[in-house]
């Protein structure tokens, strides 16, 4: 395996031999270029690699920088390695979005506005325990509105308990209503998992099954690793493991409205119909289908950041989808207790104040 750190710092000592050069066997994406080529200045990235060698951002093991369509920043720390396969956490929910297009795209699905009790008769039992649970549709999972109970900032009881359970989808759904379905936010990303067994029914396959044959494998993503619940379910909630460049081939796929060498491998419609906002539940941030948007009332919104949409995983496996500067940024980390805005987040903040100064 090459040493990635090294090839960085090659690199921008000033050889250029790379740049021009096919991309190695284990990276045939994306070309390589240096970021003075977009007005950047070289000396923030080494000064921005320093900082993460010396902890300042807490944690990091990996960062990824795609812009205009080239790899002008890939490195990894604390003992990581290109080829390594990572939790990315709950930024798994998102896969589960992607799902709900794709099943729109490929017919098996008619509307997101459909309630979920159509879909799961054999939770009828759960279901009948609140005659309104019976109202909550794919849209309100989508968009964290189910208004099932759910207990995941303050604590994470409720995760463990499901997880310690012999049936996700039956434990999230014999929760009691806490409020009127899409009248209320509530962060769940357990309920993911009633997405997945909803294209379980729907496609006659797993998640991890449907994603791999339409996603993964046109991406030309082949190490992968994705658990499931006790009942066959695949783990949407927080069971993908990803190496940080195939996790970046997702964000690289919604930059390009669907598209990967010229096939089409989910719906622009979708795309923009599940990146735009939905609802702002906090004056720093709204949200579509699962992916975050920041919001015009954060007074730190990252520089020229208005149309980026953005996954921001508990533990620091964020990944940064800005169509403004071509741009996606890709972290991963093992942070935990700091929330959305945490190391990973102001590691995007300062990205973006490069290209404020361009320096």
């Amino acid at each position: 395996m090459k040493n990635i750190k090294t090839f960085l710092l090659l690199i921008f000592m000033g050889s250029c031999v790379f740049t021009s050069e096919t991309p190695t066997p284990d990276q045939q994406t994306w070309n390589y270029a240096l970021p003075h080529q977009f007005d950047l200045i070289d000396k923030s990235f080494l000064s921005l690699n320093s900082a993460i060698l010396n902890d300042e951002f807490k944690n990091i093991n990996a960062l990824i920088i795609i812009k205009n369509d080239q790899l002008i920043f890939e490195n990894y720390y604390l003992n990581q390695q290109r080829d390594h396969l990572n939790n990315i956490d709950n930024a798994t929910n998102v896969l589960s979005s992607i799902a709900i297009g794709m099943a729109i795209d490929d017919g098996y699905l008619i509307s997101i506005e459909t309630p979920i009790a159509d879909l799961l008769p054999e939770y009828e039992n759960e279901l009948s325990s609140d005659s309104l649970k019976k109202t909550i549709t794919i849209r309100q999972l989508l968009t964290h509105r189910s208004g099932l109970s759910w207990d995941e900032i303050v604590s994470e009881d409720d995760i463990k308990e499901m997880m310690n359970s012999d049936d996700w989808v039956k434990y999230l759904l014999k929760k009691p209503l806490e409020a009127v379905p899409g009248t209320r936010y509530n962060f769940n990303s357990g309920a993911s998992m009633i997405l997945s067994k909803i294209i379980q029914k729907l496609t006659k396959e797993t998640l991890s099954e449907y994603i791999n044959r339409r996603l993964f494998k046109a991406l030309e993503i082949e190490e992968w690793l994705w658990t499931a619940d006790p009942s066959g379910t695949t783990n949407a909630t927080n069971g993908l493991h990803l190496t940080q460049l195939d996790f970046t081939k997702i964000g690289y796929l919604l930059l390009k409205n669907g598209r990967w060498k010229d096939r089409v491998i989910l719906s622009e419609d979708w795309i923009y119909e599940s990146t735009t906002s939905k609802h702002q539940p906090s004056y720093s941030y709204s949200l579509g289908y699962l992916w975050f948007q920041f919001s015009e009332d954060q007074s730190s919104r990252p520089y020229n950041s208005g149309q980026t949409f953005y996954i921001p995983g508990q533990t620091g496996y964020h990944l940064y989808i800005n169509p403004e500067e071509n741009l996606i940024v890709s972290v991963g980390a093992k942070n935990y207790f700091y929330d959305f805005f945490g190391p990973s987040y102001w590691l995007y903040v300062n990205i973006m104040n490069f290209h404020r100064n361009g320096s």
